[in-house]
């Protein structure tokens, strides 16, 4: 769903550079021809917007040729007039022009598209127009202030779909990029990562969620329901602890299954927009799935560690073997980095932390195994959020051996039962002692699973 939402964002990019490269009119002036690249502009971006937002409205340019008929028409019902003359005062005498047959201003009803440089002028010409035509020409004064009600650099309609504005001084440039057939949609902002917003990304996302919610439910709940049917079947009547076994199940399948979808959605549209950068454009959905799950199940235990039902050991542990079994699918930094950066997008502490971790994680598993993880651990002393315990204690016989002195703790001695033993005689061996200086070297090693101390080298 993902792929496709982005290709069609994309192919709407395509379409607004096909229609403004291979312009019917592209042979005009410079002049004449940007008021035709106006109304595809406006009509191109709309429908950009209208792609991104998942909208099913949409603009066309009509090109028609008959007097004061309608520049752009909405699929949802809304028109407009597009005008781009050389000053502001010209576009707003254009666009409120008078027709003597109906009474009132030609483009009646329709919204008045004008250059966003033009806008404001446009505006106070058309008042000025509205209060000078007042005292003589009643109907031409509420033509200029229909006008001035209707005037726009956007094109919207009621969902908050709308066109991008643009300038005379851009739209001229545009006219002559038609002309070679050289007009890109990049050089003027439009582009995949500028066009899906925070907002339509996140709609997108809890689009895929629901979808996933719905498929989990279904995969999960099938053998509940099959044991259910042949239960009624067998017994004549539905066990009551059952259906609600498979009521509790659907919540848990689909809570996750939503979240699963949602999270991978979002990471695959921002990737696939460019939103983390051209490397990432052609990812792998497989790696972003791996990577989803890893943070999930990471993100579950750590609310298991903070409600007291999982220890920092245990969470540690199961993140390693996680981390291992996925350890195939691509290098450290580039996990990492994806999930720290898209996350960071609605999580910037929690986005941060789980990307490093991950990455850094990634980095050591996959370059050379979890026993090389734990000689890091012994080298630094980084624990590994719990993974590894540093025990920091000297023995008692080596703190004895630097010559510092040690408190004994009073001890209660428990009485024990003797038992006779055999005492079998052996003879003694003479040993010779040699006269050496005595040093101690110590070492920090794994001295316990896990447990990380000093000993003897």
């Amino acid at each position: 769903m993902s792929a496709e939402y982005v290709n069609d964002v994309e192919a709407a990019i395509k379409q607004l550079e096909d229609n403004m490269n291979n312009h019917r009119y592209r042979n005009l002036g410079i002049g004449q021809l940007q008021g035709y690249m106006f109304e595809e502009w406006g009509a191109g971006t709309f429908n950009i917007d209208a792609t991104a937002a998942d909208s099913a409205d949409r603009a066309s340019v009509l090109h028609s040729t008959v007097k004061d008929s309608v520049d752009i028409q909405l699929k949802s019902g809304d028109a407009y007039s597009a005008k781009s003359y050389g000053t502001a005062e010209q576009t707003a005498k254009a666009q409120a022009r008078f027709n003597p047959e109906t009474g009132k201003a030609s483009y009646q009803h329709q919204g008045r598209l004008v250059p966003s440089d033009q806008l404001e002028g446009a505006k106070k010409a058309a008042h000025m127009e509205e209060l000078r035509n007042k005292p003589i020409r009643e109907d031409v004064s509420k033509a200029y202030g229909e006008t001035e009600a209707k005037l726009t650099d956007k094109i919207t309609n009621d969902e908050g779909v709308e066109s991008r504005s643009i300038s005379r001084k851009d739209l001229e440039k545009m006219a002559r990029e038609s002309k070679k057939q050289e007009f890109k949609a990049e050089k003027y902002g439009v582009t995949t990562e500028s066009s899906i917003s925070a907002e339509y990304l996140l709609k997108q996302a809890l689009k895929a969620g629901y979808t996933t919610a719905a498929i989990t439910v279904a995969v999960q709940l099938a053998p509940e329901i099959h044991k259910a049917i042949d239960f009624l079947i067998k017994n004549g009547e539905l066990d009551p602890s059952q259906g609600k076994h498979i009521g509790e199940k659907g919540i848990s399948a689909g809570a996750e299954g939503f979240l699963r979808g949602s999270i991978s959605s979002a990471l695959l549209i921002m990737c696939k927009k460019g939103a983390l950068g051209e490397a990432f454009k052609k990812i792998n959905p497989t790696l972003l799935g791996a990577a989803v799950t890893l943070v999930l199940q990471t993100t579950k235990n750590s609310i298991l560690v903070a409600a007291g039902k999982m220890s920092t050991r245990q969470m540690g542990e199961a993140f390693m073997n996680a981390v291992i079994i996925s350890s195939g699918i691509s290098s450290g930094y580039f996990v990492g980095g994806i999930i720290g950066q898209a996350f960071g997008f609605t999580l910037p502490v929690l986005g941060y932390l789980l990307g490093s971790l991950i990455g850094t994680s990634f980095c050591v598993v996959y370059n050379i195994g979890k026993r090389k993880l734990i000689s890091f651990c012994v080298d630094t002393g980084f624990t590994c959020f719990g993974l590894v315990e540093q025990n920091y204690e000297l023995p008692e016989d080596v703190l004895h051996e630097m010559g510092v002195e040690t408190i004994e703790i009073p001890r209660a001695r428990i009485e024990t039962t003797e038992i006779p033993r055999a005492a079998i005689s052996a003879p003694e061996l003479k040993r010779a002692d040699y006269e050496t200086i005595d040093i101690t070297v110590l070492r920090r090693g794994v001295i316990g699973v896990n447990k990380i101390g000093y000993v003897f080298s």
